[in-house]
């Protein structure tokens, strides 16, 4: 009988190991997605609460110089504490890490700039409709990720949401000055490309066993390069603000520091194409979001763009999870009899 329960508390303890490390299997695989769905709500967040910030006297490059410092401020704690290698195996990844950090910060301006001179709907159309096709393309070339049918499938779906958005945003904005024609595509197709290479090369350093905080500290140090800028646009920076403007501002910057690090975080750990797909869920998280903090109620074109996005970024969000389980090898087998 002590043989017996032996046994049996051998197997118990051999069945929990076995859950114990399916379960983790699990969470390994959902990580990059839920990661990405992460990005997707900070940068609606982060949206919503600069429209506040504006409102109350800070200007534009402010606003996002603040969020670059949040974000090396965090970046750097990283670095002090982790103590990672903060040069590449070679010069070629040295290039990258730095060209990249560059691509990111000017696609930051140029997004601002959309925000200033374009209309919105052409923004968000070209951002986060066009961005998951070129992040496709430059990923198969350089990271030999091709995108699945489920994938091409989801961009479609996602992309004729965010246009349908679109149609109806530049409709609101129609009774605005006219803005010259160049303008309202040049900004947000830059930030587009710049935006796409970026997360590309981020993808590439990540599979070369670049650490996730070494290309955090690159792609974080030329936020600093956006503070001249805020005295080169039009508004001066205001810096001598209320207790009140502090602490909303601080809610800003954690916002998108936050973001941030998820999105980096998200690349390291799925391809660059899933992530971008799933950040076009930034639309409808930002009507929700707009609704409830700023009393903006979305039209039935929104709403209907909205909830094509929703579909077709989870239908993306799902397969890849699913895809990842099965990589992981960690399906529940079948119930022996």
């Amino acid at each position: 009988m002590e043989v017996k329960n032996t046994k049996g508390t051998e197997n118990s303890a051999q069945e929990e190991s076995d859950d114990s490390k399916r379960s983790k299997g699990i969470a390994k695989a959902c990580l990059g997605v839920l990661l990405a769905v992460l990005v997707a709500f900070g940068d609606a967040l982060t949206s919503i609460i600069m429209r506040l910030t504006k409102r109350r006297g800070i200007q534009d490059f402010q606003s996002i110089f603040w969020n670059q410092v949040a974000q090396i401020l965090v970046v750097v704690v990283l670095v002090i504490i982790v103590r990672p290698k903060m040069t590449g195996p070679s010069w070629k990844h040295n290039l990258f890490l730095v060209v990249g950090g560059l691509l990111r910060v000017t696609g930051t301006v140029c997004v601002n700039l959309s925000a200033l001179y374009a209309l919105p709907g052409n923004t968000w159309a070209i951002v986060y409709g066009v961005s998951p096709i070129l992040t496709a393309c430059l990923s198969s070339w350089l990271n030999k990720e091709r995108p699945s049918v489920v994938q091409l499938a989801g961009m479609l779906v996602c992309g004729a949401g965010v246009v349908t958005t679109a149609v109806s945003m530049n409709r609101k904005a129609a009774d605005r000055q006219p803005l010259q024609q160049a303008l309202t595509l040049v900004y947000p197709i830059s930030a587009c490309v710049l935006f796409s290479v970026s997360w590309v090369l981020l993808r590439w350093l990540s599979k070369q066993g670049i650490p996730l905080v070494t290309h955090m500290f690159y792609y974080s140090i030329s936020g600093v390069l956006l503070l001249p800028l805020a005295y080169l646009m039009p508004g001066t920076p205001t810096w001598d603000l209320p207790p009140g403007m502090w602490g909303l501002l601080t809610v800003q910057t954690v916002a998108y520091a936050t973001q941030y690090l998820s999105n980096a975080a998200a690349i390291h750990n799925e391809t660059a194409t899933t992530v971008q797909i799933l950040k076009v869920l930034t639309v409808p998280f930002a009507f929700v979001l707009g609704f409830v903090i700023l009393q903006l109620v979305p039209n039935t074109l929104e709403v209907c763009g909205g909830t094509v996005v929703v579909v077709g970024a989870t239908a993306v969000g799902v397969w890849s999870w699913y895809a990842n389980l099965k990589r992981l090898r960690v399906v529940a087998p079948a119930p022996s009899v």
